[in-house]
């Protein structure tokens, strides 16, 4: 055996330690990939979790079923049903509630009235789930008109909603997304990965164990449920989608579907089938998402360029339309339509 000189001997030492050190810069999985279903909100949440200590899904359950009570219009007892059962008197809600709702009412503004919480006089006319086909009147429809302006609301001091007699507030349309932001808040430094789903809104955290990106599924509009047109990978953000495919009936060759246009009431009659936001807050993108398909493509694309608003578009005669500004995600189609 030959005689290593000294100069090798250090450089095999230092080789030794950086080894060490390169193992230790990576943080290793310590706990199971962790998953779990609940059923909140009328709709089903799931929760995919990397490296997360054992009984972290049960404090998303927890904090799940803690909102529903807060924001239901349903629950009595709930702030939105103490809001809605007030005689147009002022109700002290939550803090949360109280940011949700002027964030709603920013929103409404930002988008000339499409996003709208207070169209719940109209939504509770219709019935797009039990099979009744349920529809108002024109009669009724026209008299629950009045009753849908987000400006009416009054946010005063010490957290108090004041909101006119005769009116309700429906937060479906944004609650589901900063609860996923909350949910996600608190998840950050739980986990090194985070999938979450409430409905259509998805949050994404960290990477996959091998480092990629996590992939969001785009429903075809045309296809079976389940059934992607595209891809978005991305991480650290929210995936929102809203389609005129998920709740809807056809009554006398006619299709209606469950996003109401709050100017007549009756379902949109836009051009896009469907509309993807991708964006760090899920409360925003939950209610732009919606509010786009109300404006349709060519104010939507408006809008997403004068506001930073990054997504996907798609057409009832299926064009694909993407407004992207930074590199927050990247679309992949699955099927052999042009991006525009």
């Amino acid at each position: 055996m030959s005689k290593r000189t000294p100069s090798l001997m250090r450089l095999l030492a230092l080789l030794a330690v950086l080894m060490v050190l390169g193992g230790c810069a990576q943080k290793p999985v310590t706990e199971p990939k962790r998953s779990g279903v609940g059923f909140y909100f009328d709709t089903v949440v799931t929760a995919t979790l990397y490296d997360a200590p054992e009984g972290t899904l049960d404090q998303i359950w927890a904090e799940c079923e803690r909102y529903e009570k807060l924001l239901s219009k349903t629950i009595k007892g709930s702030d939105v049903y103490r809001i809605n059962n007030a005689g147009g008197q002022p109700v002290t809600v939550d803090p949360e509630t109280w940011e949700i709702l002027r964030r709603a009412k920013e929103i409404s503004r930002m988008t000339g009235g499409a996003f709208s919480v207070t169209i719940a006089p109209l939504t509770a006319m219709w019935d797009f789930t039990d099979g009744t086909q349920r529809m108002p009147t024109d009669e009724q429809r026209l008299a629950a008109l009045p009753l849908v302006d987000d400006s009416a609301i009054i946010l005063g001091e010490n957290n108090t909603v004041t909101l006119p007699a005769g009116m309700e507030i429906d937060l479906g349309g944004i609650a589901k997304g900063y609860i996923a932001d909350k949910v996600a808040e608190m998840l950050r430094d739980k986990a090194s990965g985070v999938i979450l789903s409430l409905g259509g809104n998805v949050y994404v955290l960290g990477r996959k164990p091998d480092g990629a990106a996590y992939n969001v599924g785009i429903q075809d509009p045309d296809g079976k449920s389940g059934e992607v047109m595209a891809v978005v990978s991305t991480t650290d953000s929210s995936v929102v989608t809203s389609g005129i495919y998920e709740r809807q009936f056809v009554k006398d060759g006619t299709l209606y579907h469950h996003i109401l246009d709050p100017v007549d009431g009756l379902p949109s009659r836009s051009d896009l089938a469907s509309a993807t936001i991708v964006a760090a807050s899920s409360m925003d993108a939950d209610a732009l998402a919606t509010a786009c398909i109300v404006l349709g493509r060519e104010e939507a694309l408006r809008f997403m360029r004068e506001h930073g608003v990054e997504g996907v578009l798609v057409t009832r005669d299926r064009q694909v339309y993407k407004h992207q500004t930074s590199e927050t995600f990247q679309l992949n189609m699955l099927v052999d339509i042009p991006v525009q």
